[in-house]
């Protein structure tokens, strides 16, 4: 396919590679001295991809909660300068140096929502849903999340003006959450290793179509992430919807 595709899940890291911090939720990503994310990689393995967009999230303001200010602040200097590369703010519900960021930043055209993982910040939904979402629905703003086992639909049924993204599809939990909101404001999307199991893009499709599945790569190997869904058992039109039309319509692009 010659369709230059949107990524909507990325991370970057910017870090000298000896001050590199783990990630603890994935020995997989820290695992020997291969795992940097710097946008000079980046951008080579997602041009070999035929991917023309990367909406991305600092990995330095995940990885310690202490780190997320200044992070935010870094990666949004960054974008202004990268005409094809757009900021996730990423939200710790504990500070809110976080959410002031989130007003300022959400203004300009190259933040394209809220970006929250409450695993590696270690809180839940259930304690910090209501100050995070009511916050969001206030600027109608997209918020895109790692996937746990939260409520996801009572959430979006709560917060109707609020377009969540609840990332990494991995399953019936994450096609559930997207079929069960009766306000069809809850998407899913492709990032990580999950989807390349079996069938599991084809029984998601079947399952919810496509129109609420968004591509990503997690930084995980780009030309694969992508071959996944070029590859995949569905239809051109699905294909496409993936790999580029939901995100043009979702973000205005």
């Amino acid at each position: 396919m010659e369709i230059n595709a949107i990524d909507t899940h990325c991370h970057i890291r910017y870090a000298p590679l000896e001050t590199l911090k783990p990630i603890p939720i994935s020995k997989i990503m820290q695992e020997g001295p291969y795992y940097t994310a710097y946008w000079e990689e980046l951008k080579q393995m997602e041009k070999a991809a035929k991917i023309s967009t990367v909406l991305a999230s600092p990995m330095e303001a995940l990885v310690d909660p202490a780190d997320t200010v200044q992070a935010n602040e870094d990666m949004f200097r960054l974008v202004q300068d990268i005409p094809n590369l757009y900021q996730w703010v990423v939200i710790d519900p504990r500070n809110d140096s976080t959410f002031e960021q989130a007003d300022r930043m959400l203004k300009n055209k190259k933040c394209v929502g809220m970006k929250l993982h409450p695993r590696l910040h270690q809180y839940t939904l259930a304690e910090y849903g209501e100050k995070i979402f009511s916050f969001a629905e206030k600027r109608s703003a997209i918020v895109q999340m790692h996937y746990g086992r939260e409520d996801y639909v009572g959430l979006a049924d709560s917060f109707p003006n609020v377009t969540f993204v609840v990332a990494h599809l991995g399953g019936a939990l994450h096609i559930d959450a997207v079929k069960n909101a009766k306000h069809r404001n809850v998407y899913t999307d492709t990032s990580g290793m999950n989807s390349l199991k079996n069938k599991l893009i084809e029984y998601a499709v079947s399952q919810i179509g496509s129109d609420r599945i968004l591509f990503g790569t997690d930084t995980y190997a780009a030309g694969a992430q992508r071959g996944r869904i070029e590859y995949a058992l569905i239809s051109e039109q699905d294909k496409e919807n993936i790999l580029f039309n939901n995100a043009k319509k979702l973000f205005g692009f």
